[in-house]
């Protein structure tokens, strides 16, 4: 993974804008502190700042082909590399290189847009054709690497992170007020937008063209599913064969590097089984990472040993406090570029750095088999909430939703409202959000915070209503719980838990982090298994416990899902002075998003010490803390002491056709 940057200029690209360039390319240093490269000629320029993973010594970019008609910068893996190096050199292509990217350009001169069906990979990148005069562009098939872009008058700007666009002329960071509705809704903003106005997100799926006529957008793969019951696999035996030689496959393709690679273990089923098939793909000693929480109430250590010991890792935990989330909240704010409404990205951004001080620059993840094998308490309440739908007057169907929140049934009146709560709109089973509406409820909640006259403004904005338009009744066939798998792959994955817990977090520290749950081949897999594969009962990741529970200790495998989660309360507690710096009465007038005096009576309950503050409260609170950094530090632009200072650039000027040559 790295960070990559590029402007086109229809006109002529003036060579006075190469010192603001470098500056793009300079503050991705966090994702790529192995070296900077600029290529740069009368119409584009093209940059990134490597991680070296492959060929640490010659695999510099930006990439030629063979005449240097083509520049390619890559930000990402191709993990099927070496069999499509082997089919490319066959067929008489020249490699300069021994990264795995460069077969990106090979394929390109071959196939054009659909070189992108034969890459396994994770990936974000632009090849620059000067033959054509047209810059292509391309994101991974689930969204795990980032890519936005700004078009100002004559120019098409592309990078890594929104952050770099803002050192370019006409660049100017606003806020984008319907992205923050969209936030306080879904967790983040909707595919293809930004926090900031006229920065858009390429999304994932996509290829981009852009030449000095237009620019377009297609979607060249997305999540399908069977559209009748004949489309699902419905042989467990099949079912366990094919899951356990495309998990093992997709460890096998991630383990490729010339660095070494660790993996995560958090304690959980996902990340013990990548752990477990790392280790029957290397007998060498595996080094693993977790988080251990000062909080008892968060804390997996237990677990994290308990599969470390099993397979005989090499285990280090890094120990978070309540104290130290707080203390990182401004350095997880400027990395993810959107507020946040929880903390759980804060132990992650430090776990991060925990990896890269103990020498490790890639490490395997769990990330994305709770989206794909019905991880989640989402699915298992839509499936009891259309249970109930059948007999809406009975007294023991709700009893049900005890069996996941077991503190439902602790005394009559939180049972009552519990069970209140699920029944709203429970006959409304054809609801293409049936799943997920109650859950986007908190939207009023949050936004309520908002200063009146800017809530005037988006009035008559429904991020809901904006959601089912773009979807245009794509999800309306399936069933409630195709729906749910759909909307978190969607919605979330990508815009939030690949982004604020995943990329932004891992690659703060210059880590790479691998998913081989996200391997397209699993997930297209996953979206063919027959529902009761996934969730048997309420049994989640039915599947994978069948498929790999002589890899694991029966206590990983049989006990309760514990969603990752980090301190909320606990840690503003620990750091009353920041909450009271940043909801002062001079600060949010500063800023000027947020009634004051709402804000001031939120702080006043979150600070009860004996009061139980409420989960929808611990997300405001987050929610508003985080906007008003992500304001102060991108719209006021504050010096930050975290900013990486200017470092060495090589750049490679192909001005005239001479220097071709």
């Amino acid at each position: 993974m790295c960070g990559i940057a590029g402007i086109f200029d229809c006109v002529k690209l003036n060579p006075d804008i190469l010192p603001s360039f470098k500056k793009c390319v300079n503050i991705l240093d966090h994702r790529g502190p192995d070296g900077k490269g600029i290529y740069f000629d009368e119409f584009t320029a093209l940059g990134q700042a490597r991680l070296s993973i492959f060929d640490l010594e010659g695999g510099q970019q930006p990439i030629p082909n063979e005449d240097g008609s083509l520049w390619l910068v890559c930000n990402g893996e191709i993990f099927n590399y070496i069999e499509l190096r082997k089919e490319l050199e066959n067929k008489g292509h020249v490699f300069s290189t021994h990264t795995d990217v460069e077969v990106i350009l090979h394929l390109y001169e071959d196939y054009g847009e659909n070189l992108l069906k034969y890459l396994n990979g994770q990936f974000a990148f632009a090849v620059w054709d000067r033959k054509k005069h047209s810059l292509f562009l391309a994101r991974d098939h689930i969204g795990i690497c980032p890519l936005y872009y700004s078009k100002i008058k004559d120019q098409f700007a592309f990078a890594s992170e929104a952050k770099a666009l803002f050192f370019l002329p006409g660049v100017t960071p606003e806020i984008n007020l319907q992205a923050l509705i969209q936030t306080f809704t879904f967790w983040a903003p909707l595919p293809g937008e930004s926090m900031f106005k006229n920065i858009f997100e390429l999304k994932p799926g996509y290829f981009m063209w852009v030449n000095e006529k237009k620019s377009y957008t297609r979607q060249y793969w997305k999540c399908e599913y069977p559209s009748d019951e004949t489309g699902y696999i419905t042989d467990p035996v099949q079912a366990v064969d094919e899951v356990s030689f495309l998990l093992e496959d997709a460890v096998r393709l991630r383990l490729r590097a010339d660095v070494p690679v660790g993996a995560y273990l958090s304690g959980g089923l996902d990340s013990s089984i990548t752990t477990s098939l790392v280790k029957l793909k290397n007998n060498n000693k595996l080094r693993t990472f977790s988080i251990g929480f000062e909080d008892v109430n968060f804390d997996e250590t237990y677990y994290q040993q308990l599969v470390s010991k099993n397979l005989n890792t090499d285990h280090s935990a890094f120990r978070c406090s309540n104290e130290s989330i707080g203390n990182v909240l401004e350095q997880v704010v400027w990395h993810t570029e959107k507020p946040i409404l929880r903390t759980a990205p804060a132990p992650l951004f430090q776990l991060s750095k925990f990896v890269k001080e103990n020498g490790f620059k890639v490490v395997l993840t769990g990330e994305g088999a709770d989206e794909f094998f019905s991880g989640y308490n989402i699915y298992k309440e839509t499936k009891i909430r259309c249970f109930n739908a059948r007999q809406p007057d009975s007294a023991l169907r709700p009893m049900l939703f005890s069996r996941i929140y077991p503190y439902i049934a602790t005394n009559s009146r939180t049972l009552k409202f519990w069970q209140s709560f699920f029944q709203k709109d429970l006959l409304k089973t054809d609801d293409p959000f049936y799943s997920h509406r109650l859950r986007w409820g908190n939207k009023s909640y949050l936004s309520g915070f908002l200063r009146n006259d800017l809530l005037q403004h988006v009035s008559d904005y429904d991020p809901v209503d904006d959601l089912q338009d773009r979807l245009a009744g794509y999800i309306d066939p399936y069933d409630p719980l195709t729906r749910a798998h759909f909307l978190e792959a969607h919605i979330f994955l990508a815009s939030y838990l690949l982004s604020s817990q995943g990329d932004r977090m891992i690659m703060s520290h210059g880590v790479e982090g691998r998913y081989p749950f996200l391997d397209k081949r699993v997930i297209e897999f996953a979206n063919r298994l027959h529902p009761n594969f996934k969730l048997r009962i309420l049994n989640e990741k039915w599947l994978l416990k069948k498929a790999f529970a002589g890899l694991l200790p029966d206590e990983v495998i049989k006990r309760n899902k514990q969603p990752y989660r980090a301190p909320v309360k606990a840690s503003f507690m620990s750091n009353k002075n920041l909450i009271d710096n940043w909801f002062s009465e001079q600060k949010l007038n500063e800023t000027g998003l947020f009634d004051v005096e709402k804000v001031n009576l939120l702080q006043k309950k979150i600070f009860q010490p004996d009061t139980v503050v409420s989960s929808r409260d611990e997300m405001a609170v987050t929610a508003i803390l985080t906007t008003e950094m992500l304001t102060d530090q991108y719209i006021f632009n504050k010096q930050l002491s975290w900013l990486p200072t200017d470092k060495y650039i090589k750049v490679l000027d192909y001005r005239t056709e001479k220097a071709m040559v």
